[in-house]
């Protein structure tokens, strides 16, 4: 009896796997197809990630081929002109082109497979900016509650620690190499950010390499190099100087003497390097909105009334005192995503921060001061002592106001319990030795229809 019911489970069993077998074998083939298609995708997009890295470090490769391309010039190997077969599995082609605004480039990329001639393209923007942050550093870097940044973000090389009331103020982005610390508790290891306000482990931008050598003589021809107070604001030569420029003793400021020298500038020029110079009163110099070049090869002080328009290079320590007087209700261009300074922030509200006109959405301009407080987030007195950028080769010490519109590199330690409150100027320009380039978008596109070479 046990036999007659065991006879019947062993056929329908068999028949089961008859059905069942063909379908499971069909299935696997066609998720190896599909694992085989989905591979020569990957490859061909992998190539044109490829091409856009070929076009990345082509343009990185001198400041004089950036150049060449803002001015339309069409370079040979990167108009889609040349087909690159360095990478096995296929090949692939390049497009760089100017634009699609100022100081931006666009790289195409074009990668196909060589088997199944899959084709993927990527487009990528790049904007050349000469200093990526308001704030940077080549080294570890800590922002401190009397450091306030708006507008640009803070991007340092090596571990970021936020200290006093930084650590609870949300803006402006943080991006390091290293630990964002204390946002981050999970050191290097994964996730890395809130894609709010702090990213670790990030990507930072190249850092600009100055052309020092071409600052300093910038700042010789126009008398801004070393410049040191030499007790007064007439520049220190003998009050006979302004009717007798050609004497001896009036030889100030380069050699340039006259009444420029002795009775309007309040800097001299030994005519060699000086150690811990000192300046009095920047703001009485009547070079103050020349917009030149200040160079000191080793220390640098001020003191009294501060006020600057142009670039500040210190290679040693610089210490300020004093007040900002350069401009009062100064009206400062807003870059036009500054927003995203803020996003940990941004509600629907205006007037979260300076120039705020509400959700992810910033006006062109703003005047300092004009909101105050409440969204600058100190008292600035409505004023600047520096518009343009700051270089410091040292250690950077305020005991007084030091407010910045444009941006400051610090290469050494940030003391002293005065305020420094940055708004980020994305236009600045210096002479660099390498090109800067930082991502604006990215996204596959369709492949072109020219036909590859």
């Amino acid at each position: 009896m046990r036999r007659a019911f065991i006879l019947p489970i062993v056929i329908i069993s068999f028949l089961f796997l008859a059905l069942v077998i063909p379908i499971m074998v069909k299935l696997a083939m066609r998720d190896t197809v599909a694992g085989v298609r989905n591979q020569k995708k990957s490859i061909a997009f992998a190539l044109a990630e490829a091409a856009v890295e070929r076009g990345f470090w082509k343009v990185k490769s001198s400041t004089s081929t950036f150049s060449s391309i803002m001015d339309g010039s069409v370079l040979s190997g990167y108009n889609f002109d040349t087909t690159y077969n360095d990478i096995d599995g296929g090949v692939y082609r390049v497009r760089i082109t100017s634009g699609p605004l100022s100081k931006e480039i666009t790289i195409v990329g074009e990668g196909r497979d060589s088997q199944s001639q899959e084709t993927r393209a990527i487009k990528v923007i790049y904007r050349n900016t000469t200093i990526p942050g308001a704030i940077i550093s080549g080294g570890m870097l800590t922002a401190t509650g009397s450091s306030i940044v708006h507008w640009g973000p803070i991007m340092s090389m090596g571990d970021m620690t936020l200290t006093g009331s930084a650590a609870s103020r949300y803006y402006p982005r943080k991006l390091s190499k290293g630990v964002v610390s204390p946002r981050d508790t999970n050191g290097l290891n994964p996730p890395n950010t809130d894609n709010l306000e702090w990213w670790s482990d990030y990507d930072v931008p190249e850092l600009p390499m100055f052309d020092f050598a071409t600052l300093r003589a910038s700042a010789a021809a126009t008398g801004t190099l070393n410049c040191k107070d030499a007790g007064g604001g007439g520049g220190g030569c003998p009050w006979w100087c302004a009717w007798f420029p050609w004497l001896p003793a009036c030889s100030g400021c380069g050699g340039g003497g006259g009444i420029e020298c002795c009775w309007i500038s309040s800097c001299t020029y030994s005519g060699a390097p000086c150690t811990n110079c000192s300046i009095t009163n920047f703001y009485n110099d009547s070079r103050k909105d020349k917009d030149y070049i200040w160079y000191w090869d080793n220390n640098a002080s001020w003191s009294g009334k501060n006020g600057v328009r142009g670039t500040i290079i210190v290679r040693g320590n610089l210490s300020i005192s004093g007040t900002d007087r350069y401009c009062s209700n100064c009206s400062l261009k807003v870059p036009q995503d500054a927003w995203q300074e803020y996003m940990k922030i941004d509600t629907s509200a205006s007037n979260q921060y300076p120039g705020d006109t509400g959700y992810k959405s910033n006006a062109s301009t703003y005047v300092l001061g004009s909101c105050g407080h409440s969204c600058e987030g100190s008292a600035s007195g409505a004023d600047l002592g520096v518009y343009g950028f700051v270089y410091i080769g040292g250690d950077f010490n305020r005991t007084g106001d030091s407010d910045i519109y444009g941006a400051l590199w610090v290469v050494g330690n940030v003391s002293g319990s005065g305020n420094t409150m940055v708004f980020y100027d994305e236009d600045l320009e210096l002479p660099t030795l390498n090109v800067i380039l930082v991502k604006q978008s990215w996204q596959e596109v369709s492949a072109s229809t020219q036909t590859w070479i």
